[in-house]
């Protein structure tokens, strides 16, 4: 890509070009969700542990982060990960939003992402609703396809979960897809 982008924990994010020269204002992560419901906190908290990756198979950016409900910065329930796709490679410009509500009532905190053919796939450390004890990790598969096109009947599913810190998803890098049908592994 022409481009790299910088996002900050605690919700802001910049793109700059391959020089280093900044190609635009320091904006709020909340920013690009603005057109969510209201009820959907992606749009007003910049909570943290954001996420910038480039798609080369789409020549797209994805930005996300999560948003938690409590008064505060304080993890409750409902929760939310945020994640934003370019509509075109050029990271200034526009963006689909999606802002997930996370299943059960944990506190989905450090998701990692990665980029794969058939989805975006996440793992997160999953604590108890307030987000003070680690209970699992959780495991997530975001349909890609429909993200990449704006639709808004993108979804997730949850596909597992494990007693262990520490895992990352599969990622692309570089322009050759691994073979078709090649699972993403985390």
């Amino acid at each position: 890509p022409n481009h790299y982008v910088q996002a900050v924990n605690f919700g802001t994010f910049r793109v700059y070009n391959k020089s280093g020269t900044p190609l635009g204002a320091t904006l709020r992560i909340s920013s690009l969700f603005a057109g969510l419901p209201a009820s959907n906190k992606c749009r007003t908290v910049d909570n943290g542990d954001p996420v910038v990756l480039y798609d080369p198979l789409a020549d797209r950016w994805l930005i996300t982060q999560f948003a938690i409900s409590g008064p505060s910065g304080e993890a409750s329930p409902p929760n939310f990960q945020c994640i934003a796709v370019s509509v075109t490679g050029d990271p200034t410009g526009a963006y689909y939003a999606y802002g997930f509500r996370m299943p059960n009532d944990y506190f989905h905190d450090y998701p990692h992402f990665g980029v794969w053919p058939d989805g975006y796939y996440a793992a997160a450390h999953e604590f108890n609703s307030i987000g003070t004890a680690f209970v699992e990790s959780g495991f997530f598969a975001f349909n890609r396809d429909k993200m990449l096109v704006g639709d808004p009947s993108a979804n997730y599913i949850y596909i597992g979960r494990s007693a262990t810190f520490g895992h990352l998803p599969a990622d692309i890098d570089g322009y050759m897809p691994p073979p078709a049908g090649t699972p993403a592994m985390f």
